[in-house]
């Protein structure tokens, strides 16, 4: 058994051993290979900085560290910890992460962040004695968008660029690493954008991943809630998408937020903690 950096590794055994780990979780899922490349991508994966544990050349652990500056900070996200079920238990993660820090801290990064479901005691507990810390609480939410009736003062357009200045002052609360705007920028190309307007001026808008019907970001100036724009860019969205949604990440400070998803019917169907290991306390 050794450990090393997953350069190199062929993205067919990502996916294998990816799928197997992930087979009996809280939430099953498998990916198909198309579907791991834009997760790698969305997520900004580096494989010189993501690791492996092999035994007989086989890949059975990893994890998936991507890369970003933020905010003048080098930070790694760890976008999934997998183990193979029969090699449990045997502190795989831990392994890599003693490997793994190093090869962090010579790269200058200041942290790592991940994401972790509440319901994963052992995981939560394992990230605690490696020096993760949570840092906040975040909701999921999925359902079906039923529309409502249209509001004649908003006008949505489709969004050609993202003018972050007057977007992200309609936020309450900083995005999550998968729903960042650096990630939104890599993607904007993949994504379809809308923003609502009164009068030509840009008051909302969402961004949607059309391969999974998952809204990365939505938002309003606060001077125009609660006037049915989020959901007029949602029915603008169900026009060409269908009604199913899904969001991810949601901070459960940012009630705004959460009241709204409540409000057209969406379930919570899973919570997560964020945690981060700073690495570089200069």
């Amino acid at each position: 058994m050794n450990i090393r950096s997953l350069k190199g590794v062929d993205d067919e055994d990502i996916l294998n051993v990816f799928n197997e780990s992930f087979s009996d979780y809280f939430i099953p899922f498998k990916l198909s290979k198309e579907q791991l490349i834009s997760k790698m991508k969305a997520d900004k994966t580096d494989l010189e900085l993501s690791v492996g544990v092999f035994e007989d050349q086989r890949l059975i652990a990893f994890i998936l560290h991507g890369f970003d500056t933020i905010n003048d900070q080098k930070i790694a996200y760890n976008g999934g910890t997998g183990v193979i079920p029969q090699k449990r238990g045997s502190g795989l993660t831990k392994q890599m992460y003693l490997y793994n820090l190093p090869v962090l801290q010579k790269k200058g990064i200041d942290k790592i962040i991940l994401e972790v479901i509440t319901q994963n005691i052992q995981a939560i507990k394992s990230y605690e004695k490696i020096g993760f810390k949570t840092t906040r609480e975040l909701a999921c939410f999925k359902g079906n968008f039923k529309s409502i009736k249209s509001n004649k003062f908003i006008d949505i357009r489709g969004l050609k660029t993202y003018p972050w200045e007057r977007m992200e002052s309609f936020w309450d609360i900083n995005t999550t690493w998968q729903n960042s705007k650096n990630v939104m920028n890599n993607l904007k190309t993949d994504n379809d954008s809308y923003g609502a307007y009164v009068e030509n001026e840009l008051v909302g808008y969402v961004i949607l991943n059309p391969k999974t019907n998952r809204i990365q970001q939505i938002a309003v100036h606060k001077d125009f809630r609660k006037k049915g724009i989020a959901s007029k860019l949602i029915t603008e969205l169900a026009k060409k998408y269908g009604n199913a949604f899904s969001i991810i990440n949601v901070d459960k400070k940012a009630e705004n937020m959460t009241s709204f998803f409540n409000s057209i019917g969406f379930e919570n169907y899973l919570e997560q903690l964020e945690m981060e290991l700073k690495i570089n306390n200069q």
